[in-house]
């Protein structure tokens, strides 16, 4: 079983699952796409979307072991502290994001069409306040492996966001999701600490995983556990026909990062000066009918 996916998926869930979030993107889909086929096309975008950015990601981060190539001791030491730091902040409520994709994000939030949806998947991955240190976490575990494992790993972590996503858009009304209190967590507080049991859990998951680096000499699989070998099988037959490409794929993805963020960026730029054009016009309109 490679620890490294299993980590990447269930960041996703938990991701998804943030207090930041407070369930509004399965909300939001639920309301938006009430067929069921429709739903299932709208998910699949938003996760194509996931993956536009979110895979060139992991295998840049995969390409800075380069640096670090021939100090095999270094890398994973670094990368096993990292891991750990990322858990407790994830613990602690400390978060981050990249700013121009929040905004990015609440540009696309309010559309239905497939280009909106794509749009924002491609942002929502980034975005998020509360799940920037598991988004960390995962990157970093990418950055110990290859190029191709990288890109993997991101896709798993996106599947984390978007199938759960689908399943709960998919019953809400029917179960209520909206009111459940398991589904939201709780806030707890341990003397001066105020935390939230969704950021204990998978804060908790990274900082183990960040000690299974350090001990176990950044060794990502465990093999054997019952039941779990499909996975490993699964991520080696995936593997094998992106591994013949070899140092392609490693131009692939360092160009799609660099397109994908310009993309992004073109695209917040494009969205906010369409919306200082409506107020204009709206300005404009106000105008004339009061003269």
């Amino acid at each position: 079983m490679d620890i490294g996916f299993v980590a990447a998926v269930v960041g996703g869930v938990l991701a998804l699952l943030s207090p930041c979030s407070a369930l509004l993107l399965p909300s939001f889909f639920a309301y938006a796409f009430r067929d069921a086929g429709r739903l299932l096309i709208r998910t699949a975008v938003f996760y194509l979307g996931l993956c536009l950015t979110l895979v060139p990601l992991g295998a840049g981060s995969a390409l800075v072991s380069v640096v670090f190539h021939g100090h095999r001791e270094i890398l994973i030491t670094v990368a096993g502290s990292l891991i750990i730091v990322l858990g407790i902040a994830q613990i602690l409520g400390i978060g981050f994001s990249f700013g121009v994709f929040s905004r990015a994000q609440g540009r696309f939030a309010g559309g239905r069409g497939n280009l909106s949806v794509l749009g924002l998947g491609s942002v929502y991955g980034l975005a998020g306040f509360c799940s920037g240190p598991i988004l960390g976490a995962v990157l970093t575990v990418a950055a110990t492996g290859t190029p191709v494992r990288g890109m993997l790993l991101m896709a798993a972590y996106a599947l984390g966001m978007a199938l759960p996503m689908f399943l709960m858009a998919l019953l809400w009304d029917r179960f209520d999701l909206g009111r459940k209190g398991w589904l939201r967590g709780r806030s707890l507080e341990f003397g001066p600490v105020r935390t939230h049991t969704t950021a204990l859990v998978s804060g908790t998951l990274f900082v183990l995983i960040g000690v299974f680096f350090l001990v176990f000499d950044g060794t990502a699989s465990i093999s054997g556990l019952p039941g779990m070998r499909w996975m490993e099988d699964l991520a080696l037959s995936a593997q094998a026909p992106l591994s013949r490409l070899g140092s392609t794929t490693d131009a692939v993805a360092v160009v799609a990062l660099v397109l994908t963020v310009s993309l992004a960026v073109g695209g917040t730029l494009l969205a906010r000066s369409k919306t200082r054009g409506r107020g204009a016009a709206t300005e404009e309109e106000e105008h004339d009918r009061a003269g």
